[in-house]
């Protein structure tokens, strides 16, 4: 299944270079999280999502699904996955090719 996350354009060349580095907040919770986000189509500022490049990933639903978070009435889904389970793929810049 493909999935995406967007970034900057200067921290898209540091996840083509280094991968991808896990985040840690709150997330609107009252505990604390890490991961990466992901969604199964490419967000943009509407749904929080800011940077110019949009990176593509193809990735098995079953590996990702135990990430998901669920909101009711999101048109979308949206992950928060773990970077070494998503520097285990191969990533495609779906926007923005002239990033490295």
């Amino acid at each position: 299944m493909k999935f995406y996350h967007r970034t900057s354009k200067s921290n898209a060349r540091k996840i083509i270079k280094s991968g991808f580095k896990d985040m840690t907040g709150k997330f609107m919770t009252s505990c604390r999280n890490k991961g990466v986000w992901i969604s199964d189509v490419p967000l943009d500022s509407n749904e929080g999502a800011i940077g110019e490049v949009i990176f593509e990933l193809n990735i098995p639903e079953q590996i990702v699904c135990p990430y998901e978070w669920v909101e009711d009435d999101k048109p979308y889904r949206e992950f928060l996955v773990p970077a070494d389970i998503l520097n285990a793929y191969k990533i495609r810049i779906m926007k923005d090719d002239s990033v490295p």
